[in-house]
């Protein structure tokens, strides 16, 4: 489904409030992903990457049908820059095609990603993996209360805001707080299983939360949970904390990410803003 592109992102906290000011900072995040059906994992790509080409697809058609038409190929041997340029613009979609697939098949899901905060914004970036390129960059302001996914390569954006429901076939089945603790960078975190139902399929992920960071906005998590579904954002405002670890497994993969630093860091203020020249798109990947 397509909403699972940004299924390792599905988190939104609640964050207890303290007068402690802002985090200003990066957190990273290390990521890993095992197949566990390799049937469901290559019918699931398939489908990405054709999703993925379908304008590069639909350019290439049109050149090839400009290029073979008869009537205009009277006109292109009158003007032989104009065919050159076509030509080449037609090698070059095609060999985006062949990289596309490529990436598809040797590093779909980044290997790590980075949130940035300041003022109770936050900006992820994902730098390496073709989903990086399918969902872009995610900025999430907290005075405007929206999400935004930038596309660098194309120069667009899309957005949404926090009162928007993305899935509405997705329901809520179960949060269930557990007594399990685990200490991930000397914080201490304590497990939640999340069990939700979409068309009949019940999928469970388990997250695991400290609340001994109160100087992060949960406001700002926003940000990785409104691609998988408007129902985490509803379960995850009943856990106190903020997650260190995320565990998934939809479309015969089994995700695992867990935070490996935290570092306190002066940003600039360009970070958490959306480029004046990038192009606005509707909401979708």
């Amino acid at each position: 489904m397509k909403y699972f592109l940004l299924v390792f992102f599905s988190v939104l906290v609640k964050i207890s409030y303290s007068q402690t000011l802002p985090f200003e900072g990066n957190m990273t995040w290390n990521v890993t992903v095992d197949i566990l059906d390799a049937n469901a994992t290559d019918k699931y790509k398939k489908e990405t990457l054709k999703e993925d080409n379908s304008e590069i697809d639909e350019t290439i058609l049109e050149l090839e049908q400009q290029l073979n038409d008869p009537e205009m190929q009277y006109l292109l041997l009158e003007n032989p820059t104009i065919k050159s340029t076509m030509q080449k613009k037609l090698r070059e979609l095609k060999e985006i095609r062949s990289a596309n697939q490529y990436n598809f098949e040797n590093a779909f899901f980044p290997s790590s990603l980075q949130m940035s905060f300041k003022n109770n914004n936050s900006f992820t970036r994902v730098d390496s993996g073709s989903i990086a390129k399918l969902t872009g960059n995610i900025l999430y302001l907290n005075n405007e209360q929206t999400t935004y996914f930038i596309k660098d390569a194309t120069k667009t954006y899309s957005s949404v805001t926090d009162s928007a429901v993305v899935n509405s076939l997705e329901h809520l089945v179960s949060l269930v707080r557990t007594t399990d603790t685990l200490i991930i960078l000397n914080y201490t975190c304590i497990k939640y299983i999340l069990t939700t139902k979409e068309n009949n399929q019940t999928e469970t992920s388990y997250f695991w939360v400290t609340s001994e960071l109160p100087a992060l906005n949960h406001n700002a998590f926003r940000a990785l949970g409104f691609p998988t579904g408007n129902i985490h954002h509803e379960a995850f405002m009943q856990v106190h904390g903020i997650p260190l670890r995320i565990e998934y497994i939809e479309n015969g993969f089994n995700f695992k990410m867990e935070v490996s630093n935290i570092a306190v860091k002066i940003l600039p203020d360009n970070y958490f803003t959306v480029p004046a020249d990038y192009s606005k798109t509707n909401y979708g990947f």
